[in-house]
């Protein structure tokens, strides 16, 4: 079965457009919510390559689809990244469930390998670790996050930090 987008434009809304100069958080100028695009057939290239998860993984069920989640899930290979991008009027839509537990086993699988999780809704950033969010504020492209762990007896503990790029 291959999925379509249909009547979703979140990415529209969440993510940034370069070409367009569009921010996270605020919808497209040329988006059509629950249409599409007013310029599809000239949309630039980032949009006419990009597909979120739901799209492509169809272990993701249809509570998943972004309108309905209320998320755009995207993940980078190279950077062992997998981003969650909220919509801003939903604030916490990754906290409910099934959302959450997913979420947090895919943290859990992907920290021994250096993988990690974001949530993103709007201009702010947090990363999904085993005690919960932590806010990382806002991340500008060319922004480092390392993740520091540290060994207890019967525990470890994990904090990130953020190495921002030279002004």
């Amino acid at each position: 079965m291959t999925r379509e987008c249909g009547t979703c434009t979140l990415c529209c809304k969440v993510m940034g457009i370069y070409a367009l100069d569009k921010p996270r958080g605020r919808w497209c100028d040329h988006a059509m919510p629950g249409r599409g695009c007013a310029i599809y057939d000239d949309r630039p290239q980032e949009c006419r390559t990009f597909s979120c998860l739901w799209l492509l993984d169809d272990n993701l069920g249809p509570e998943w689809k972004p309108e309905k989640s209320k998320m755009v899930l995207t993940a980078d290979e190279a950077s062992r990244r997998t981003m969650v991008y909220v919509d801003a009027s939903a604030p916490n839509a990754w906290q409910r469930e099934p959302f959450q537990q997913r979420l947090m086993a895919l943290m859990q699988a992907g920290l021994p390998l250096g993988r990690l999780v974001f949530i993103v809704v709007g201009e702010r950033t947090g990363l999904l670790l085993p005690h919960g969010l932590q806010d990382l504020g806002r991340l500008d492209d060319g922004d480092e996050v390392t993740l520091k762990r540290t060994g207890y007896p019967h525990a470890t503990r994990y904090e990130a930090e953020v190495r921002r790029k030279p002004s």
